[in-house]
Protein backbone atom coordinates (compact mmCIF):
# COMPACT_ATOMS: atom_id res chain seq x y z
CA UNK A 1 0.00 0.00 0.00
CA UNK A 2 1.76 3.69 -1.11
CA UNK A 3 -0.81 5.80 0.83
CA UNK A 4 0.15 8.05 2.71
CA UNK A 5 -1.77 9.82 5.77
CA UNK A 6 -1.82 13.18 7.32
CA UNK A 7 -2.33 11.76 10.63
CA UNK A 8 -3.81 9.52 12.56
CA UNK A 9 -7.51 9.59 12.38
CA UNK A 10 -7.21 9.74 8.38
CA UNK A 11 -5.14 6.47 9.02
CA UNK A 12 -7.95 4.77 10.63
CA UNK A 13 -11.20 6.01 8.74
CA UNK A 14 -9.44 4.83 5.82
CA UNK A 15 -7.45 1.32 7.01
CA UNK A 16 -10.48 0.11 9.48
CA UNK A 17 -13.66 -0.99 7.95
CA UNK A 18 -16.07 1.87 6.89
CA UNK A 19 -18.74 1.12 9.74
CA UNK A 20 -18.18 2.99 12.14
CA UNK A 21 -18.33 6.78 12.25
CA UNK A 22 -15.14 8.08 13.73
CA UNK A 23 -15.06 10.99 15.93
CA UNK A 24 -11.99 13.39 15.69
CA UNK A 25 -9.30 12.86 18.54
CA UNK A 26 -7.12 9.71 19.29
CA UNK A 27 -7.53 8.93 22.79
CA UNK A 28 -4.27 7.81 24.44
CA UNK A 29 -4.84 6.60 27.75
CA UNK A 30 -7.63 6.68 30.52
CA UNK A 31 -7.76 6.51 34.42
CA UNK A 32 -11.12 6.33 36.70
CA UNK A 33 -14.25 8.07 34.73
CA UNK A 34 -11.20 10.31 32.61
CA UNK A 35 -10.06 9.91 28.72
CA UNK A 36 -7.02 11.41 27.71
CA UNK A 37 -5.99 12.54 24.05
CA UNK A 38 -2.90 12.63 22.26
CA UNK A 39 -2.63 15.92 22.91
CA UNK A 40 -3.25 15.67 26.74
CA UNK A 41 -6.26 16.78 26.42
CA UNK A 42 -8.84 15.14 29.54
CA UNK A 43 -12.51 14.50 28.70
CA UNK A 44 -15.01 13.33 31.31
CA UNK A 45 -16.29 10.25 29.86
CA UNK A 46 -19.87 9.58 29.57
CA UNK A 47 -19.93 6.76 27.03
CA UNK A 48 -17.37 4.29 28.94
CA UNK A 49 -17.31 2.12 25.76
CA UNK A 50 -21.11 1.84 25.68
CA UNK A 51 -21.24 1.00 29.03
CA UNK A 52 -18.46 -1.42 29.41
CA UNK A 53 -16.20 0.49 31.61
CA UNK A 54 -18.33 0.47 34.80
CA UNK A 55 -15.33 0.28 37.23
CA UNK A 56 -13.55 2.60 35.72
CA UNK A 57 -10.33 2.90 33.00
CA UNK A 58 -7.27 1.29 34.03
CA UNK A 59 -8.36 0.50 37.71
CA UNK A 60 -5.16 -0.76 39.52
CA UNK A 61 -6.43 -4.26 40.56
CA UNK A 62 -7.95 -5.22 37.33
CA UNK A 63 -4.35 -4.25 35.59
CA UNK A 64 -2.83 -6.21 38.06
CA UNK A 65 -5.32 -9.46 37.68
CA UNK A 66 -4.76 -9.19 34.02
CA UNK A 67 -1.09 -8.87 33.71
CA UNK A 68 -1.08 -11.81 36.31
CA UNK A 69 -2.99 -14.13 34.41
CA UNK A 70 -0.94 -12.87 31.09
CA UNK A 71 1.93 -14.36 32.69
CA UNK A 72 0.33 -17.53 33.73
CA UNK A 73 -1.75 -18.67 30.74
CA UNK A 74 -3.68 -17.08 28.28
CA UNK A 75 -5.96 -19.84 26.42
CA UNK A 76 -6.95 -23.03 26.63
CA UNK A 77 -9.59 -24.83 25.21
CA UNK A 78 -13.40 -24.44 27.45
CA UNK A 79 -13.20 -28.63 28.03
CA UNK A 80 -10.07 -28.14 30.48
CA UNK A 81 -11.50 -27.34 34.11
CA UNK A 82 -9.57 -25.00 35.51
CA UNK A 83 -9.85 -22.68 38.63
CA UNK A 84 -9.67 -18.92 37.57
CA UNK A 85 -12.91 -20.07 35.02
CA UNK A 86 -14.42 -21.71 38.00
CA UNK A 87 -14.06 -19.08 40.14
CA UNK A 88 -16.40 -16.95 38.05
CA UNK A 89 -18.94 -19.16 37.43
CA UNK A 90 -19.33 -19.56 41.27
CA UNK A 91 -19.29 -15.54 41.90
CA UNK A 92 -22.03 -15.55 38.44
CA UNK A 93 -24.17 -18.08 40.44
CA UNK A 94 -23.46 -16.11 43.43
CA UNK A 95 -24.71 -12.52 42.66
CA UNK A 96 -27.91 -14.02 40.86
CA UNK A 97 -31.04 -15.74 42.57
CA UNK A 98 -31.99 -19.38 42.50
CA UNK A 99 -32.61 -21.14 40.31
CA UNK A 100 -30.35 -19.69 37.95
CA UNK A 101 -27.11 -21.77 38.45
CA UNK A 102 -25.26 -22.65 35.31
CA UNK A 103 -23.61 -19.90 32.55
CA UNK A 104 -22.02 -20.41 29.12
CA UNK A 105 -19.53 -17.95 28.35
CA UNK A 106 -18.85 -16.33 24.83
CA UNK A 107 -17.52 -13.45 23.64
CA UNK A 108 -20.04 -10.37 23.58
CA UNK A 109 -23.70 -9.47 24.25
CA UNK A 110 -25.17 -10.95 20.91
CA UNK A 111 -23.72 -14.68 21.53
CA UNK A 112 -25.44 -14.67 24.95
CA UNK A 113 -28.69 -13.87 22.88
CA UNK A 114 -27.72 -16.19 20.45
CA UNK A 115 -27.27 -18.80 23.47
CA UNK A 116 -30.29 -18.02 25.07
CA UNK A 117 -32.19 -18.35 22.26
CA UNK A 118 -31.04 -21.70 21.33
CA UNK A 119 -31.79 -22.54 24.95
CA UNK A 120 -35.24 -21.71 24.25
CA UNK A 121 -35.15 -23.77 21.33
CA UNK A 122 -33.93 -26.79 22.99
CA UNK A 123 -36.56 -26.71 25.62
CA UNK A 124 -39.19 -26.43 23.24
CA UNK A 125 -38.41 -28.75 20.83
CA UNK A 126 -41.38 -30.70 20.49
CA UNK A 127 -42.95 -27.28 18.94
CA UNK A 128 -43.19 -27.56 15.18
CA UNK A 129 -43.33 -23.94 14.69
CA UNK A 130 -41.24 -22.17 17.91
CA UNK A 131 -42.43 -18.38 18.11
CA UNK A 132 -40.58 -15.49 20.23
CA UNK A 133 -41.77 -12.74 21.40
CA UNK A 134 -39.67 -9.16 21.21
CA UNK A 135 -40.38 -5.43 21.56
CA UNK A 136 -40.59 -2.35 19.76
CA UNK A 137 -37.47 -0.36 19.46
CA UNK A 138 -35.75 -3.61 21.16
CA UNK A 139 -32.22 -4.04 20.17
CA UNK A 140 -30.49 -7.71 21.38
CA UNK A 141 -27.39 -7.65 18.56
CA UNK A 142 -26.71 -7.81 14.97
CA UNK A 143 -25.99 -11.82 13.88
CA UNK A 144 -28.98 -12.73 12.52
CA UNK A 145 -30.30 -14.73 15.33
CA UNK A 146 -30.23 -11.61 17.68
CA UNK A 147 -30.88 -9.00 14.68
CA UNK A 148 -34.20 -11.12 14.02
CA UNK A 149 -35.32 -9.65 17.40
CA UNK A 150 -34.03 -6.29 17.09
CA UNK A 151 -36.49 -3.79 15.83
CA UNK A 152 -35.10 -0.51 14.20
CA UNK A 153 -35.55 -1.71 10.66
CA UNK A 154 -32.15 0.21 9.89
CA UNK A 155 -29.83 -2.49 11.39
CA UNK A 156 -32.87 -5.13 9.58
CA UNK A 157 -33.35 -3.65 6.36
CA UNK A 158 -30.22 -4.69 4.63
CA UNK A 159 -30.94 -8.65 5.73
CA UNK A 160 -34.71 -9.30 5.74
CA UNK A 161 -34.41 -11.85 3.66
CA UNK A 162 -32.53 -13.51 6.17
CA UNK A 163 -34.13 -13.11 9.42
CA UNK A 164 -36.23 -15.27 10.91
CA UNK A 165 -39.79 -14.76 10.79
CA UNK A 166 -40.69 -16.38 14.13
CA UNK A 167 -40.13 -13.25 16.20
CA UNK A 168 -43.16 -10.79 16.57
CA UNK A 169 -42.99 -7.52 18.36
CA UNK A 170 -44.86 -6.12 20.58
CA UNK A 171 -45.70 -2.66 22.34
CA UNK A 172 -43.24 -1.94 25.19
CA UNK A 173 -44.83 -1.57 28.29
CA UNK A 174 -48.48 -3.11 27.14
CA UNK A 175 -49.47 -5.95 28.42
CA UNK A 176 -52.22 -6.24 26.14
CA UNK A 177 -50.13 -6.38 23.29
CA UNK A 178 -48.21 -9.10 24.57
CA UNK A 179 -51.08 -11.01 25.07
CA UNK A 180 -52.66 -10.36 21.79
CA UNK A 181 -49.04 -12.42 20.29
CA UNK A 182 -49.06 -15.31 22.49
CA UNK A 183 -50.56 -18.62 21.47
CA UNK A 184 -49.41 -22.26 21.76
CA UNK A 185 -45.98 -21.53 19.90
CA UNK A 186 -44.48 -19.20 21.63
CA UNK A 187 -41.60 -20.06 23.55
CA UNK A 188 -39.73 -16.71 24.59
CA UNK A 189 -40.58 -12.99 25.53
CA UNK A 190 -36.79 -11.33 25.54
CA UNK A 191 -36.93 -8.36 27.44
CA UNK A 192 -34.33 -5.40 27.88
CA UNK A 193 -35.71 -3.61 30.96
CA UNK A 194 -34.40 -0.91 30.17
CA UNK A 195 -34.13 -0.32 26.87
CA UNK A 196 -30.67 0.64 25.91
CA UNK A 197 -30.29 1.75 21.70
CA UNK A 198 -33.87 2.28 21.65
CA UNK A 199 -33.61 5.51 23.21
CA UNK A 200 -33.23 4.54 27.14
CA UNK A 201 -36.55 3.44 28.56
CA UNK A 202 -37.71 1.69 31.62
CA UNK A 203 -39.95 -0.42 31.89
CA UNK A 204 -43.02 0.08 33.83
CA UNK A 205 -42.64 -1.78 37.14
CA UNK A 206 -46.40 -3.52 37.13
CA UNK A 207 -45.84 -4.25 33.10
CA UNK A 208 -43.01 -6.20 34.34
CA UNK A 209 -44.51 -8.24 36.59
CA UNK A 210 -47.28 -8.87 34.51
CA UNK A 211 -44.84 -10.05 31.83
CA UNK A 212 -43.73 -12.58 34.34
CA UNK A 213 -46.91 -13.93 35.52
CA UNK A 214 -48.27 -14.04 31.87
CA UNK A 215 -45.04 -16.04 31.09
CA UNK A 216 -46.03 -18.58 34.20
CA UNK A 217 -49.36 -19.06 32.99
CA UNK A 218 -48.01 -20.33 29.71
CA UNK A 219 -44.66 -21.98 30.35
CA UNK A 220 -42.87 -19.43 28.38
CA UNK A 221 -39.29 -18.39 29.00
CA UNK A 222 -38.76 -15.14 30.45
CA UNK A 223 -35.17 -14.20 29.25
CA UNK A 224 -33.68 -10.98 30.38
CA UNK A 225 -31.30 -9.29 28.09
CA UNK A 226 -29.05 -7.31 30.59
CA UNK A 227 -26.05 -6.88 28.19
CA UNK A 228 -26.14 -3.04 28.81
CA UNK A 229 -27.64 -2.37 32.58
CA UNK A 230 -26.00 -5.36 34.67
CA UNK A 231 -23.18 -4.75 37.05
CA UNK A 232 -23.84 -1.75 38.62
CA UNK A 233 -25.51 0.70 35.97
CA UNK A 234 -28.83 1.25 37.10
CA UNK A 235 -28.19 1.49 41.13
CA UNK A 236 -28.62 -2.44 41.58
CA UNK A 237 -26.42 -5.12 40.29
CA UNK A 238 -28.71 -6.27 37.59
CA UNK A 239 -31.92 -4.21 36.47
CA UNK A 240 -34.50 -7.11 37.08
CA UNK A 241 -33.49 -6.75 40.86
CA UNK A 242 -35.55 -2.96 40.27
CA UNK A 243 -38.56 -5.51 39.87
CA UNK A 244 -38.75 -8.20 42.00
CA UNK A 245 -38.85 -10.75 39.22
CA UNK A 246 -36.49 -13.53 38.54
CA UNK A 247 -35.75 -14.36 34.97
CA UNK A 248 -35.56 -18.03 33.16
CA UNK A 249 -32.43 -16.90 31.81
CA UNK A 250 -30.19 -13.60 32.01
CA UNK A 251 -27.80 -12.50 28.94
CA UNK A 252 -24.71 -10.12 30.24
CA UNK A 253 -21.84 -8.36 28.53
CA UNK A 254 -20.21 -5.02 28.16
CA UNK A 255 -19.34 -4.56 31.71
CA UNK A 256 -18.87 -8.36 32.93
CA UNK A 257 -15.04 -8.36 31.90
CA UNK A 258 -14.11 -4.35 32.11
CA UNK A 259 -13.49 -4.18 28.77
CA UNK A 260 -12.17 -7.67 27.82
CA UNK A 261 -14.46 -9.52 25.38
CA UNK A 262 -16.82 -11.35 27.16
CA UNK A 263 -20.48 -12.43 27.06
CA UNK A 264 -22.28 -15.29 29.27
CA UNK A 265 -26.06 -16.42 29.51
CA UNK A 266 -26.80 -17.79 32.83
CA UNK A 267 -30.40 -20.20 33.58
CA UNK A 268 -31.47 -23.12 35.72
CA UNK A 269 -29.96 -26.62 35.76
CA UNK A 270 -33.35 -27.99 34.81
CA UNK A 271 -33.09 -25.28 31.24
CA UNK A 272 -29.30 -26.13 30.77
CA UNK A 273 -30.76 -29.97 30.70
CA UNK A 274 -32.41 -29.70 27.48
CA UNK A 275 -29.63 -29.07 25.33
CA UNK A 276 -26.98 -31.44 24.43
CA UNK A 277 -23.12 -31.42 24.40
CA UNK A 278 -21.81 -30.30 21.02
CA UNK A 279 -24.83 -28.29 20.51
CA UNK A 280 -23.64 -24.68 21.32
CA UNK A 281 -19.47 -24.06 21.85
CA UNK A 282 -17.50 -21.31 21.76
CA UNK A 283 -13.56 -21.16 20.95
CA UNK A 284 -12.40 -18.31 23.06
CA UNK A 285 -15.25 -17.86 25.34
CA UNK A 286 -13.90 -18.55 29.13
CA UNK A 287 -10.74 -18.02 28.18
CA UNK A 288 -8.31 -17.51 31.11
CA UNK A 289 -7.60 -14.26 30.06
CA UNK A 290 -11.35 -12.97 30.47
CA UNK A 291 -12.52 -14.80 33.10
CA UNK A 292 -9.40 -13.13 35.12
CA UNK A 293 -10.76 -9.63 34.30
CA UNK A 294 -14.48 -10.91 35.12
CA UNK A 295 -13.47 -12.18 38.14
CA UNK A 296 -11.72 -8.93 38.94
CA UNK A 297 -14.58 -6.58 37.69
CA UNK A 298 -17.28 -8.10 40.05
CA UNK A 299 -14.72 -8.00 43.31
CA UNK A 300 -13.90 -4.45 42.75
CA UNK A 301 -18.21 -3.63 42.45
CA UNK A 302 -18.49 -5.83 45.46
CA UNK A 303 -15.51 -4.03 47.62
CA UNK A 304 -16.17 -0.46 46.34
CA UNK A 305 -19.54 0.36 46.66
CA UNK A 306 -19.50 1.08 43.18
CA UNK A 307 -23.35 0.07 43.03
CA UNK A 308 -24.40 2.69 45.88
CA UNK A 309 -22.17 5.09 43.94
CA UNK A 310 -24.09 4.73 40.85
CA UNK A 311 -27.51 5.14 42.38
CA UNK A 312 -26.51 8.31 44.35
CA UNK A 313 -24.71 10.02 40.99
CA UNK A 314 -27.80 8.60 38.73
CA UNK A 315 -30.29 10.31 41.12
CA UNK A 316 -28.32 13.64 41.60
CA UNK A 317 -28.08 13.80 37.65
CA UNK A 318 -31.69 12.55 36.87
CA UNK A 319 -33.05 15.34 39.71
CA UNK A 320 -30.82 18.30 38.09
CA UNK A 321 -31.67 17.01 34.32
CA UNK A 322 -35.85 16.73 35.02
CA UNK A 323 -35.43 20.37 36.64
CA UNK A 324 -33.36 21.87 33.61
CA UNK A 325 -35.96 19.92 31.58
CA UNK A 326 -38.87 21.77 32.80
CA UNK A 327 -37.43 24.97 32.20
CA UNK A 328 -35.85 24.17 28.78
CA UNK A 329 -38.39 23.59 25.51
CA UNK A 330 -35.87 21.88 23.77
CA UNK A 331 -35.96 18.73 26.41
CA UNK A 332 -38.96 16.21 25.68
CA UNK A 333 -37.96 14.08 28.21
CA UNK A 334 -35.57 12.51 30.73
CA UNK A 335 -35.37 8.74 31.44
CA UNK A 336 -33.25 6.22 33.23
CA UNK A 337 -32.37 4.60 36.27
CA UNK A 338 -28.70 5.20 37.56
CA UNK A 339 -25.94 5.71 35.50
CA UNK A 340 -28.27 4.83 32.58
CA UNK A 341 -29.79 8.34 31.47
CA UNK A 342 -31.10 9.73 28.64
CA UNK A 343 -32.05 12.91 27.85
CA UNK A 344 -34.70 13.39 24.59
CA UNK A 345 -34.33 16.66 23.00
CA UNK A 346 -36.60 17.51 20.30
CA UNK A 347 -34.51 18.20 17.76
CA UNK A 348 -31.31 15.66 16.69
CA UNK A 349 -28.75 15.85 19.42
CA UNK A 350 -25.42 15.11 16.82
CA UNK A 351 -24.20 18.53 17.07
CA UNK A 352 -24.59 18.80 20.48
CA UNK A 353 -22.62 15.70 21.53
CA UNK A 354 -19.92 17.38 19.33
CA UNK A 355 -20.21 20.89 21.11
CA UNK A 356 -20.09 18.84 24.34
CA UNK A 357 -16.83 17.18 23.51
CA UNK A 358 -15.50 20.85 22.84
CA UNK A 359 -16.02 21.49 25.85
CA UNK A 360 -14.43 18.49 27.65
CA UNK A 361 -17.25 16.20 27.87
CA UNK A 362 -17.80 12.81 25.65
CA UNK A 363 -21.75 11.72 25.01
CA UNK A 364 -23.24 9.12 22.99
CA UNK A 365 -26.69 8.74 21.45
CA UNK A 366 -29.17 6.97 21.55
CA UNK A 367 -31.20 7.30 18.26
CA UNK A 368 -31.48 10.39 16.23
CA UNK A 369 -33.02 13.05 19.41
CA UNK A 370 -31.84 11.22 22.57
CA UNK A 371 -27.94 12.13 24.55
CA UNK A 372 -27.57 9.21 26.38
CA UNK A 373 -25.06 9.36 29.60
CA UNK A 374 -23.60 6.20 30.38
CA UNK A 375 -20.51 7.26 32.43
CA UNK A 376 -18.24 4.94 34.31
CA UNK A 377 -19.84 4.04 37.73
CA UNK A 378 -16.55 5.81 40.05
CA UNK A 379 -17.51 8.69 38.78
CA UNK A 380 -17.00 11.43 41.65
CA UNK A 381 -19.37 14.11 42.50
CA UNK A 382 -17.09 17.34 40.94
CA UNK A 383 -17.46 15.17 37.54
CA UNK A 384 -21.03 15.02 37.87
CA UNK A 385 -21.52 18.80 38.82
CA UNK A 386 -19.03 19.38 35.09
CA UNK A 387 -21.13 17.02 33.17
CA UNK A 388 -24.14 18.67 34.45
CA UNK A 389 -22.62 22.04 33.59
CA UNK A 390 -21.78 21.57 30.16
CA UNK A 391 -25.70 19.90 29.31
CA UNK A 392 -27.13 22.84 30.68
CA UNK A 393 -24.74 24.94 28.40
CA UNK A 394 -25.48 22.94 25.07
CA UNK A 395 -29.12 24.34 23.96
Amino acid sequence: MNKEFSNKIEAEQYLHSKLFQKKDIVIKNGKGAILIDENDNEYIDCVAGHAVVNIGHSHPKYVEAVKNQLEQLVMVSPSYPMEIRYKLLEKLARITPKPLSQTFLGNSGTEAIEAALKLALAVNRDKKNPEVIAFKRAFHGRTLGSLAMTHNMKYRKPFLPWLSSHVKFASYGDIDSVKELVNDNTIAVFIELIQGEGGVYPAPYDFVRELRELCDQNNILLIDDEVQTGFGRTGKMFAFEHYDIVPDAMCMAKAIAGGMPMGAMISSEELYEKMQIGEHSTTYGGNPLCCAAANAVIDIIQEEGIVTNADTQGKKLLNDLNKYAEEERLIREVRGKGLMIGVDYRIRVNDLINKAQDMNVLLLNAGLTTIRILPPLVINDLQVERVLEVMHKLT
